[in-house]
């Protein structure tokens, strides 16, 4: 069976290094990016099966990353979930309409984050 591929995209390193010691337990290959104009260079060379992507990123934000993708792949992969400090409906309705599939804030234990993904990847048949 092939391994899920997850992109983690925030500005914050440690945070993506925490959460690709997880989820790389957890069986999945991971990569990380620290901006939007990265993320999208990185899915250009591979497209990852579910991308964790923060929304508040300087230069180019969570938000406009998701819309990007969304307008040069097809919209049901790769899955989009949302991870943010702020959660603020307007920041939610906005990911929303940007195409994100789903939205948990960074208040989620990082355990429970690992369970939603192989979760989220269940339900889209790519778990590892």
């Amino acid at each position: 069976m092939q391994t899920s591929k997850i992109l983690i995209v925030d500005d914050e390193i440690t945070l993506i290094q925490l959460c690709q010691l997880i989820l790389e337990d957890a069986g999945y290959q991971v990569r990380g990016a620290v901006s939007g104009a990265e993320a999208l260079r990185l899915i250009e060379e591979e497209l990852p099966d579910l991308i964790l992507l923060d929304v508040m990123m300087p230069d180019m934000d969570g938000i406009e990353v998701c819309r990007q993708i969304r307008d040069r792949y097809e919209t049901k992969r790769p899955y989009i979930l949302m991870y943010t400090a702020d959660d603020r409906e307007l920041i939610r309705r906005n990911s929303f309409l940007a195409g994100a599939n789903d939205f948990i804030t960074k208040a989620t234990p990082v355990y429970e984050l690992a369970s939603r993904i192989e979760a989220f990847l269940a339900f889209s048949g790519q778990t590892p």
